[in-house]
């Protein structure tokens, strides 16, 4: 469908400012990132850990000095090499020298247990690992070079001559079955993600970031970091997500990429401890997983605004936005300019260069990730609207066989029990009753909706809810088993609600 392309960019250019149209374009590598920022943005700050501030001048000197340190311990272009570390300053320096020195990053979440960062740096070849001091213990000795993150004063390196088809990442998928696949990514990909993320209504230029979401996950990586490097931001370290929360009244942060549950805590914080708690905040980035309308409304009640989209790590993360989230709570909004994409049965499919070129090591695997034609199968069932907006409808692998032979997809009906306020979160599966199986749902309740009720009351009040919502659905679809729950779901990396409990 390329010849909606032009629609695409007229629905996010309306996001942007002439100024801010004019100053932003597509650079096809993060070395030309890096350049064009110094220069752009040469005195702003642009890291910090609330009391050491680099500006964008001293980053790219900085970032000159670890590549001089990359060089003298031997690594050659394409090695890989992994980043163990909370959300540092340290480890965004090495991410970038990495990456524009020629060489592979692989970012590893902090959250490890030995075996598994063991595991993973046997999967993807790691060269070397830069760790963080706190997580030395956890380091695999078979690993052939071995250096904390801590900034080494060396002969400053220049960048490697990079293209926009040089791979420059792995990036993790989710992991929910096993053992995550890496996707391998270009600078071209991860450059289309982060452009792709400089679309923010309310002024896109010159925010205030907390790196809340972990530069592991692709969402943090790209929208939470290099696009705030694209648009002359600053972005503070976090190295406890809990500890950073509640810093907002002194760090002041402006904008946040968050996912919902995260959102939520600061809504609920904010209500708690008064308008000063929340009052520098201007815009929420909130993705991974559906965003509650009941959660976008108590955060435009604060006066912050929402914005909302559809991504995947296999696409860069950010495939599709929403700008008008009020109005249209349940789209993930138009797919980003300079992408192809077609419905084939139901499912999304996806092409352009923000595509990984496939996963590491994983044949089998890419080979199934992509049709005849070199679309993405994203594995999402989607409807699109006559406006070119998307409605996520559910998942291929989630999809639910009946003994009648009807397949139903949980999503959807989960998207209409999340339509009610009463509903914090929800899980519709398969269940037993008197010896069938049949469509039951886990509930989650908004803690202020049941607040005073007793058990007996909290029950009827969601059956009633089911029996509302049931006479909207099909036969076929609708939910027999109610299951009240009084602690949160497990949960993936991503804090997705994990489907297999």
């Amino acid at each position: 469908m390329a010849d909606t392309n032009q629609r695409q960019w007229d629905y996010f250019n309306a996001m942007l400012t002439e100024g801010e149209r004019a100053l932003l374009h597509y650079m096809p590598t993060i070395n030309e990132l890096l350049e064009f920022a110094c220069k752009q943005y040469r005195k702003l700050p642009v890291i910090s850990d609330g009391r050491v501030t680099y500006t964008y001048e001293e980053l790219y000197d900085r970032v000159a000095v670890r590549r001089g340190q990359l060089k003298k311990l031997g690594y050659q272009p394409g090695d890989h090499i992994a980043v163990f570390a909370p959300n540092t300053m340290d480890a965004m320096e090495l991410y970038l020298a990495i990456v524009t020195g020629g060489y592979i990053s692989v970012m590893m979440p902090a959250s490890l247990v030995p075996q598994a960062l063991a595991g993973l740096s046997k999967k993807f070849d790691i060269k070397g690992i830069f760790y963080d001091k706190s997580l030395e213990e956890k380091v695999p000795d078979f690993i052939e070079i071995r250096n904390t993150t801590e900034y080494v004063a060396c002969e400053p390196q220049e960048p490697e001559n990079v293209t926009k088809d040089t791979i420059c990442s792995i990036c993790m998928t989710g992991g929910t079955t096993g053992i995550p696949k890496g996707a391998v990514m270009t600078h071209g990909a991860m450059m289309r993600g982060a452009f792709n993320g400089c679309f923010i209504t309310k002024g896109v230029l010159y925010n205030r970031y907390i790196a809340i979401l972990p530069l592991s996950h692709i969402f943090g990586l790209v929208k939470g970091f290099l696009s705030v490097i694209y648009t002359g931001g600053l972005v503070f370290e976090c190295r406890d997500v809990k500890r950073a929360i509640g810093m907002i009244p002194i760090l002041k942060p402006t904008t946040l990429v968050l996912v919902p549950g995260m959102a939520e805590i600061i809504v609920n914080l904010s209500k708690l401890k008064g308008k000063a708690f929340s009052e520098s905040l201007k815009m929420f980035i909130i993705g991974a997983a559906p965003v509650p309308p009941r959660l976008m409304q108590e955060i435009d009640a604060l006066g912050i605004g929402v914005l909302a989209g559809y991504g995947l790590t296999e696409g860069a993360n950010l495939t599709s936005g929403n700008k008008n989230v009020l109005e249209n709570p349940d789209s993930m909004g138009m797919i980003y300019p300079e992408q192809m994409y077609k419905i084939v049965d139901g499912e999304l499919r996806v092409k352009g260069d923000n595509l990984m070129q496939g996963y590491y090591n994983d044949a089998e695997s890419t080979a199934a990730a992509f049709d005849e034609e070199g679309y993405l199968r994203t594995g999402d069932l989607v409807r699109m609207d006559e406006n070119g907006l998307i409605y996520i409808t559910g998942r291929i692998k989630n999809l639910m066989i009946l003994a009648n032979g009807e397949n139903v997809s949980p999503e959807e009906i989960e998207e209409e029990f999340y339509k009610n306020d009463s509903i914090k979160d929800c899980l519709v599966k398969e269940m037993e009753m008197n010896g069938k199986n049949v469509i039951g749902i886990e509930i989650l309740p908004y803690e202020p909706a049941v607040t005073g009720k007793t058990p007996d009351e909290i029950e009827e009040m969601f059956k009633q809810i089911t029996a509302d919502i049931n006479r909207t659905l099909d036969t076929f679809k609708q939910v027999s088993k109610i299951v009240i729950r009084t602690e949160d779901f497990k949960r993936t990396p991503a804090m997705k609600i994990d489907r297999n409990q």
